[in-house]
């Protein structure tokens, strides 16, 4: 059985992967914060996966609910799934910056505890990755649904590389936790996040892929996403928004990506 550990403050930037990728795995980063209601099934979901070589890494934000109880029964059942606890609630950013440290396999993803996957998920991903080796990271189309997991609306996420290009500051062209991510492509310290808000903490990493390769969607809803659940905080002001969409700008260029204004400012109006 895996053990769990209690984490303490830990900041630093990751530098270097501390193991060897496995070329066939998907590690799956599952930050998890009073998530307990739906725990279940998106673990299930990912467990139950047609791609069965699988690591979860599961970190309790410090949960006020059974969260951390339900990873508990989980891991006494299921070989693959790697939990910890931490000792304060710290957020997302602290939360993916360990579980990566951890990482193993040669893809990784990030679940949210409140969703889930459709069963060919990683299996379609890979093989889209494994065909198309100039793609650096492929998301998916997505799915609405209710609490009762009714099905709402599908997502239409843009495909051609010039618009998911052009619009990924203002997180119009991806849903952040579909992407799966090949770390083969990448920097080994490219994927380190900050304290930002949602969505805007994973355009902050995501703009940089483009140096290395492309980023695409492809045409199948291979991921459920609840709406009307109390996340982590995720609300912005339009003035907040817009400011932190300037700041980005700012920081891409220093990454080399240049989307056209005529992309960027009427989200930043929009915004205001």
């Amino acid at each position: 059985m895996l053990s769990s550990h209690l984490f303490c403050p830990n900041t630093a930037p990751i530098t270097a992967f501390t193991m060897k990728l496995q070329e066939n795995m998907v590690s799956v980063v599952l930050p998890v914060y009073n998530a307990g209601k739906y725990l279940h099934e998106c673990l299930e979901s990912l467990l139950n996966q047609t791609h069965t070589n699988i690591q979860i890494i599961a970190i309790d934000d410090k949960s006020r609910d059974d969260s951390y109880k339900i990873l508990k029964n989980f891991q006494r059942q299921y070989k693959g799934i790697t939990i910890f606890k931490n000792k304060k609630h710290y957020g997302m950013a602290v939360c993916y910056n360990r579980a990566l440290k951890l990482a193993k396999g040669r893809f990784v993803t990030f679940m949210n505890p409140h969703d889930s996957n459709n069963l060919h998920r990683f299996k379609r991903q890979i093989s889209f990755l494994l065909k198309n080796p100039k793609t650096v990271a492929v998301g998916t189309q997505y799915t609405r649904i209710d609490e009762q997991n009714k099905r709402l609306e599908k997502s239409t996420l843009p495909e051609e590389q010039a618009t998911i290009y052009n619009t990924m500051i203002h997180a119009s062209s991806l849903h952040p936790e579909t992407l799966l991510i090949d770390r083969m492509q990448l920097p080994k310290d490219l994927l380190y996040f900050r304290n930002q808000k949602y969505p805007f903490i994973f355009s902050e990493v995501f703009l940089k892929f483009f140096q290395y390769g492309k980023v695409a969607n492809i045409t199948q809803s291979l991921y459920y996403h609840r709406e009307n659940i109390k996340r982590y905080s995720r609300n912005h002001s339009k003035l907040k928004q817009m400011t932190t969409m300037m700041k980005l700008w700012v920081t891409a260029r220093e990454h080399n990506y240049r989307p056209s204004l005529r992309s960027f400012l009427p989200q930043v109006v929009k915004g205001i």
